[in-house]
């Protein structure tokens, strides 16, 4: 079996980053060993890092691969056909292992490209990250994911869309079964409304409260995990309560629901950067006025509401929701930085937040997430420490190499 072995190197190990110099070693695309004393025999393959700094490859926990160049519902929708989706999805894919993704959950995509572009990745069709995937959002009519307004289908939702929208707890039970004959890994539903549909605001509710029971409990019948989109405090207490695995956005969080997130260890993936540009920089992203409007209305709720969370112990998840025009598939890599500004987080827990948080979400954290002997030897190699500027994660001069179950998939010149 090929070893392969990384020297010159500081290797961020374990739960908190302590580092180890010297140099690591793969075998069949796992860790070996990690130390001063660990050393190529005859054969093995050899790379130099030049004095970089490894740590876990980069995972982002909130992803839509479909999401290429788009500025509003219609280009998500409308303006792409499926076989044009499908295509962003692997460019997206490719991309976000260049940048040093080795891991990520696709929480929503037409068509269940998500999880086809994950089986694709797995048989080595195409190169890309581990994916997790949900897929279509479940939503309803009025809801989150009803993006068109209603003279254009008459009423019937669109086949194509991001959204299966569902009525009554029957359908909403039954789309778990149908996902879950489909291969989807985990189930996506839109508990309140949205910022970036101007046809169902933020504080807006989906489901009823019966729909979403049956949703859940079906959900819990058959063992898949829920991720929430809950910008409201209506649909951010719903979802806490339920004991949902992770709550997207957060905006509003009052108090009660704070204590139940921490009460059934719920996480939270709040995506601050992406809508915080879409509150600072959204009219020169191309992001249309009545969306801009929205977010620059709830962004401080949204700040204050993070650092409750973070204050309370809450984990937190580095997610992307990228792919926007001006804010590409990668911009994830920023989040832990904004955390850091903006919360107050250590960067230490910040580099949490985007790799070993992540991985015990997803329930892999015995495979990713670490730079450990035993996990897959998925790594980042960076020119600048991240523990002391964790802005050199999304810094693309930073980078200096991806590694991929032991095997280099990218390099950039210093």
């Amino acid at each position: 079996m090929q070893r392969t072995v990384l020297i010159n190197g500081t290797f961020l190990t374990g739960d908190d980053f302590a580092p180890v110099t010297g140099a690591l070693a793969t075998s069949g695309g796992r860790i070996e060993a990690i130390g001063p004393d660990v050393g190529a025999r005859p054969g093995d393959d050899v790379v130099d890092l030049g004095g970089g700094v490894a740590m876990p490859g980069l995972m982002d926990a909130h992803c839509h691969l479909i999401y290429r160049d788009v500025a509003d519902p219609y280009d998500i929708e409308l303006r792409k056909s499926v076989p044009q989706a499908t295509v962003d999805a692997v460019a997206t894919a490719t991309l976000l292992l260049r940048k040093g993704f080795t891991t990520i959950r696709d929480v929503g995509s037409r068509a269940n490209i998500g999880v086809e572009v994950r089986n694709a990745i797995a048989r080595g069709d195409v190169p890309g990250p581990r994916v997790l995937a949900a897929g279509r959002i479940v939503s309803a009519p009025g809801g989150l994911g009803d993006f068109q307004p209603s003279h254009l289908f008459e009423d019937a939702p669109y086949k194509y869309s991001l959204a299966v929208q569902v009525v009554g707890p029957y359908e909403a039970a039954a789309v778990v079964r149908t996902q879950l004959k489909d291969g989807v890994d985990w189930i996506k539903v839109g508990v309140s409304g949205t910022g970036f549909n101007p046809l169902c605001p933020a504080e807006r509710s989906g489901l009823t409260d019966v729909e979403f029971t049956a949703l859940i409990e079906e959900a819990g019948r058959q063992g898949v995990p829920v991720v929430a989109h809950a910008e409201s405090a209506g649909a951010v207490r719903i979802a806490a309560r339920a004991g949902v695995a992770s709550i997207e956005h957060a905006i509003f969080l009052p108090d009660d629901a704070l204590e139940a997130i921490v009460e059934n260890g719920v996480t939270i993936s709040p995506t601050l950067s992406m809508y915080r540009a879409f509150a600072e920089q959204g009219l020169e992203m191309g992001i249309p006025q009545v969306i801009v409007d929205e977010h620059r209305r709830t962004h401080e709720h949204h700040v204050d509401s993070i650092r409750r969370a973070v204050a309370a112990g809450v984990p937190i998840v580095a997610g992307g929701d990228a792919g926007l025009t001006h804010f590409p598939q990668g911009s994830c890599a920023i989040e832990p930085a904004t955390y850091v500004e903006l919360v107050g987080m250590s960067a230490q827990a910040a580099l949490r937040t985007i790799t070993v948080d992540v991985a015990r979400l997803l329930g892999i954290a015995d495979e990713v997430g670490t730079l450990a002997p035993g996990k897959a030897a998925d790594l980042l190699v960076l020119r600048r420490n991240p523990l002391d500027d964790v802005t050199a994660l999304s810094d693309d001069d930073a980078r200096a190499m991806v590694v991929q179950a032991g095997r280099v998939v990218a390099r950039t010149a210093a």
